[in-house]
């Protein structure tokens, strides 16, 4: 997997995540509502091609960018660009092995988490929670539900992923942000094979925005 996702990053190519996607429009409205008391630092677990991170560090966020595959491809990205590239640091190493000890105004986690063991999405998120301070917000993207299925019809399954049914990860993320304005959105994604046009990806992609309730900006009145 970290040797397929290095290729994807590498070479452009897209995945069922889509990693080569613009932000999100409701991504983009959450960040231009973020007050000023929120911490002009934020996380993204899982940088991947660089977008969101690009598009907090643009917003004036001091970024610190995790993810496991070299930082060539988001440096090329920056290079050259304005202060705001600056205010990037990249972290190379496993999301799991990035220990959340501060305060982060906004964190990032696109598409990451359902690779994760399930103890190791739980840890993350409850450090994040806990060494959170005042107004936060976290932004989630994640897979549940996932059905993987090969070009001759087999199931396929990728050993030591979360796996997440929808109900499962929906008392995990109430249990971690209990207290937290909260808000879970729910779409079915699906991904065909171009060479047999059957379906080889499956899943309920989950959508967390949680809002400290310290906040107190537009994002958390509306959650």
């Amino acid at each position: 997997m970290h040797a397929f996702y290095l290729d994807a990053i590498l070479r452009g190519r897209n995945t069922a995540e889509n990693l080569q996607a613009a932000t999100t429009e409701r991504f983009n409205t959450i960040l231009e509502s973020i007050g000023d008391g929120t911490p002009r630092t934020a996380l993204d677990l899982g940088y991947g091609a660089g977008t969101y991170t690009i598009a907090l560090a643009r917003a004036g966020f001091r970024v610190v960018a995790v993810d496991q595959i070299p930082s060539d491809s988001l440096l090329q990205r920056t290079h050259g660009a304005g202060d705001w590239a600056h205010r990037i640091e990249i972290r190379e190493c496993l999301a799991e092995n990035f220990t959340i000890d501060q305060n982060f105004g906004v964190i990032v986690a696109k598409d990451v988490l359902h690779y994760l063991a399930r103890r190791d999405v739980e840890s993350l998120l409850t450090s994040a929670v806990t060494h959170a301070r005042g107004p936060n917000c976290h932004y989630l993207e994640v897979f549940t539900g996932i059905t993987r299925t090969s070009a001759d019809g087999r199931p396929l399954r990728i050993e030591g992923e979360a796996d997440y049914s929808s109900d499962t990860f929906r008392r995990v993320i109430e249990r971690i942000y209990d207290g937290w304005n909260l808000t879970l959105l729910w779409s079915k994604h699906a991904e065909q094979d171009s060479r047999t046009g059957r379906n080889c990806f499956e899943a309920t992609r989950a959508t967390v925005i949680a809002v400290n309730q310290a906040a107190g900006s537009e994002t958390g009145r509306r959650s």
